[in-house]
């Protein structure tokens, strides 16, 4: 490598934490343009060089597809959360009895990971395909009684659900929304929980506002999102615009789509 090759790399590692500031990732589209900054003659192949060898000489870590984090500074691991037992048992009793294909169970207790203040209580949510949903309901409710709700309305919520312990939600699930197996029990994908929380106010009361700010911005920095994947949901349930001026908002332009 030439001297002048050598200058320029150093130029670049000085000037990457203040690339990042308080973004946990970039996109490779966004440090291209960066890096262009500094030599606006360099051509689209060097910059590429220029950016392989950042990640050779660890200034650089991948983040996933794409997307590029300071070393140390964020965390390139899928989001497995653990399971409760009485869950897991919950949805391998109904999709035995009910022959259930498809669904997912979950619980808020996920979001205190992400939250900055902690609630103590929290609700199961089982969605399940809106053809199943009222087999579903009356299942749940012969095994655990008043505290089963179905698409609890804003009524509802605030009367009755607040009020109950450990209170399990059946909703509809959305048609195709990542899912992923965890312990053979399908949970959704953090993809999944971070557009939920955003398009519906009013089941999610608790975590919008700043705390809603605060989720995305820890999620980013804890766990790997695929853009695509965000983006995609995000359509299905007409919050695309919402997401976008969501991310935008929290400083993580590095996943819009490209």
């Amino acid at each position: 490598m030439h001297s002048s090759d050598e200058h320029f790399l150093a130029t670049v590692e000085a000037q990457l934490p203040d690339w990042f500031g308080t973004q946990p990732v970039l996109s490779r589209k966004e440090l291209l343009a960066r890096v262009a900054t500094l030599n606006p003659t360099l051509k689209q192949a060097t910059l590429d060089v220029y950016l392989h060898r950042l990640t050779q000489r660890n200034q650089l870590a991948h983040a996933g597809r794409g997307v590029y984090a300071l070393p140390g500074g964020a965390s390139v691991a899928d989001f497995t959360p653990t399971v409760p037992p009485d869950l897991a048992s919950l949805w391998q009793a109904l999709a035995t009895e009910l022959f259930l294909d498809s669904g997912c169970v979950w619980t808020t207790q996920w979001l205190n990971d992400f939250t900055t203040h902690q609630l103590m209580r929290t609700v199961q949510l089982v969605e399940v395909a809106p053809e199943a949903l009222q087999s579903t309901y009356y299942a749940l409710k012969d095994r655990l009684g008043a505290r089963v709700f179905l698409q609890p309305d804003a009524r509802v919520l605030e009367l009755y659900v607040a009020e109950t312990p450990d209170a399990v939600l059946v909703l509809p699930l959305v048609s195709r929304a990542p899912v992923q197996r965890v312990a053979e029990v399908p949970v959704p994908r953090l993809e999944k929980l971070l557009v939920d929380l955003l398009s519906d106010p009013t089941l999610f009361a608790a975590y919008q506002g700043e705390e809603l700010r605060t989720i995305y911005r820890t999620a980013a920095r804890q766990y790997r999102l695929d853009a695509r994947t965000l983006f995609s949901y995000a359509k299905r349930r007409g919050k695309a615009p919402a997401l976008r001026e969501l991310l935008l908002a929290v400083g993580l332009s590095s996943l819009l789509p490209t």
